[in-house]
């Protein structure tokens, strides 16, 4: 998971919204077990047996999550919601982080035994083909962010980011935002290195998992949730740019983002429901 995606005050919805590609909650989380499985099934190259016992899992993951993670989500965005009102400080904003990374947790204990059966069936080549898409996925990521390209690639996605979290910004907004990350310092080689250590990390935490070591392979993918030292000035750097804007907006611009909240927090009622 990019650093940045660690970072914001709506974390608890950043990873599948990003999965999706798209705003909506409701569209993104009721196709998560055919989105995840085709995910899944890039990275694992799977048979047809596998695939179905892989979409079947990932619909017993998802209605575990509906049932016991939805209320520990709509809890996180009133936290939000709360810390906007007052104005964020830094200490409210890694309160909200340790939430989000504790509700991972919870969801990777229940998604352990289920994945499992399905790692433990992949075959030598299977491995093999899951290191070389993680190999390919680092040099494609190098890429981008090496050279002159780098700044604006990271000014990007941070704008990016910033309207799936907060809503539709203004442009002025928008353009001090992407000038910020622009002038960030990035360190390639110590950003690089750390992204080698989740990769490997997360190998290795399949591998655990598909040999019943449930709890330690489960510990390996907390772990990549925090950041390395060599990351810290970049991360601080977020920060104080996250804390700049939230706590520069004017009441117009507080009432817009607590607006795009609310129908989020309508959206995880309704889904909870369902």
């Amino acid at each position: 998971m990019p650093l940045l995606k660690r970072l914001a005050a709506l974390l608890c919805l950043t990873a599948l919204l990003a999965v999706a590609g798209c705003s909506s909650v409701t569209l993104a989380y009721n196709q998560f077990p055919l989105l995840a499985s085709l995910w899944a099934d890039s990275y694992l190259d799977l048979d047809s047996a596998q695939r179905s016992k892989l979409k079947a899992q990932l619909a017993a993951l998802q209605a575990w999550h509906r049932r016991e993670e939805l209320p520990q989500w709509l809890a996180l965005l009133r936290q939000a919601q709360e810390a906007l009102d007052d104005g964020v400080t830094q200490d409210e904003l890694l309160a909200l982080e340790r939430s989000a990374r504790t509700s991972a947790q919870r969801t990777l204990q229940h998604a352990a035994p289920l994945a499992a059966p399905v790692l433990a069936g992949l075959r030598p080549e299977q491995w093999q083909h899951l290191q070389k898409k993680m190999d390919e996925k680092t040099a494609e990521w190098r890429d981008k962010h090496a050279g002159r390209g780098g700044p604006g690639e990271r000014a990007k996605r941070y704008a990016s980011n910033l309207e799936r979290w907060l809503g539709d910004l203004d442009r002025p907004t928008l353009k001090q935002a992407r000038a910020d990350a622009q002038g960030w310092h990035f360190d390639l080689a110590a950003m690089s290195q750390g992204r080698a250590l989740r990769q490997a990390r997360t190998l290795e935490a399949l591998k655990a998992w598909s040999r019943q070591d449930l709890a330690g392979g489960t510990a390996l993918l907390m772990q990549n949730a925090l950041p390395q030292p060599s990351e810290q000035p970049y991360r601080e750097q977020i920060i104080a740019s996250l804390l700049m804007l939230l706590n520069g907006m004017d009441a117009d611009q507080r009432e817009a983002v607590r607006k795009h909240w609310r129908d989020w927090d309508t959206e995880l009622k309704t889904l909870q429901a369902g």
